[in-house]
């Protein structure tokens, strides 16, 4: 089992970065679980700071420090508040993986005035808590996510403190900073697509909007109540090349305009599994900045 996920996380990584599956290309430090909870209690932090922050809280339920990446816009204002974006990585990486692969994501979030934060999600495979490939590995030709290892009730525990710790940052942040009631947002890439259709739903009222980045295949959306996902504004976005992604993502907008949703479809020309990141976000956070 653990060959097979080496190998999994490989063919991932080679997708993200265009690297040879070799694994000869060094690892950037998005890649894995991120600093240890002891580094990360060494980091000091600065309440209140804006621009870009590695920040980090206790766990408790996990007996560990989490990390997790932060951005205020100079503009900010305590007393006017601001919008917040909730950025989710994909498997295999950490919270360090949207402020390292959209290199304009700080500019973004200038031009728009929202703050962003990144949370881990516990680990880099937590799922966000999406109730999919439990227990084991999923049946050959199935195009379920990758294989999980650990008993069943340690993928569930794993998905428990994935959730959890994208809940409990979101809440931190809007303890410290001034977040506009109306206007919390939520994206994610891949795994962290997966993670934002099922947050999505679980939380519809949270969200002024969601968009979901190559985050879904047809086991993923028969698990999907889509009438709750149409409660709101919706973008899909998915790289061209990704021909899977591309079928079952038209079929999730099919059904959300069906179910009476506002969903809008970006399919990035040329794109790939990784270059297809960078292009949608500026697309998304323009849709959010609508919302």
């Amino acid at each position: 089992m653990f060959a097979k996920r080496q190998f999994w996380m490989a063919l991932l990584l080679g997708s993200l970065m265009g690297w040879a599956v070799s694994g000869e290309a060094p690892a950037p430090a998005f890649v894995g679980p991120g600093p240890s909870s002891e580094a990360l209690s060494a980091l000091p932090q600065t309440p209140g700071a804006k621009g870009f922050q590695e920040r980090h809280y206790r766990l408790e339920k996990a007996g560990r420090e989490m990390g997790y990446h932060l951005y205020v816009p100079q503009k900010y204002d305590p007393k006017a508040g601001a919008p917040l974006v909730v950025a989710l990585h994909g498997y295999g990486v950490n919270y360090g993986f949207f402020f390292s692969f959209v290199k304009e994501l700080p500019a973004l979030c200038e031009q728009y005035g929202f703050i962003c934060v990144a949370p881990n999600g516990y680990s880099t495979s937590g799922w966000y808590g999406a109730p999919i490939t439990v227990p084991g590995a999923p049946p050959p030709g199935s195009r379920l996510p990758v294989p999980q290892t650990g008993s069943e009730k340690e993928q569930l525990l794993e998905r428990e403190l994935s959730e959890l710790d994208v809940m409990q940052v979101i809440d931190i942040v809007k303890r410290e900073y001034k977040v506009d009631a109306k206007r919390t947002y939520l994206m994610g890439h891949s795994m962290g697509g997966f993670g934002t259709w099922f947050l999505g739903q679980k939380h519809a009222d949270m969200w002024a909007a969601i968009a979901p980045m190559s985050g879904i295949n047809e086991n993923g959306l028969k698990a999907l109540d889509i009438r709750k996902v149409a409660r709101v504004p919706v973008m899909v976005a998915v790289g061209e090349q990704e021909t899977d992604t591309v079928i079952t993502s038209k079929k999730a907008v099919a059904e959300l305009k069906a179910a009476g949703g506002e969903v809008a479809y970006v399919e990035i020309a040329g794109g790939t599994h990784g270059s297809m990141v960078a292009p949608s976000t500026a697309r998304i956070l323009e849709f959010f900045s609508r919302h």
